[in-house]
């Protein structure tokens, strides 16, 4: 079922999301951009971020 969702997944119309942290602050948020250089911290506004990988 995993590469079911996975191909699921590339075909769908909802929005992903991914998953970052703060290096400055810490905070664990969610954005829609991939492009890490486009996202900021939303209670720092820092862009020293980094992904999290997906549990």
């Amino acid at each position: 079922m995993e590469l079911i969702d996975s191909v699921r997944g590339l075909f769908s119309t909802d929005e992903r999301t991914f998953q970052y942290v703060c290096d400055r602050c810490e905070t664990e948020f969610e954005s829609t951009k991939s492009d890490m250089s486009s996202v900021a911290c939303p209670d720092c506004r820092s862009t020293k971020i980094r992904a999290v990988s997906p549990a």
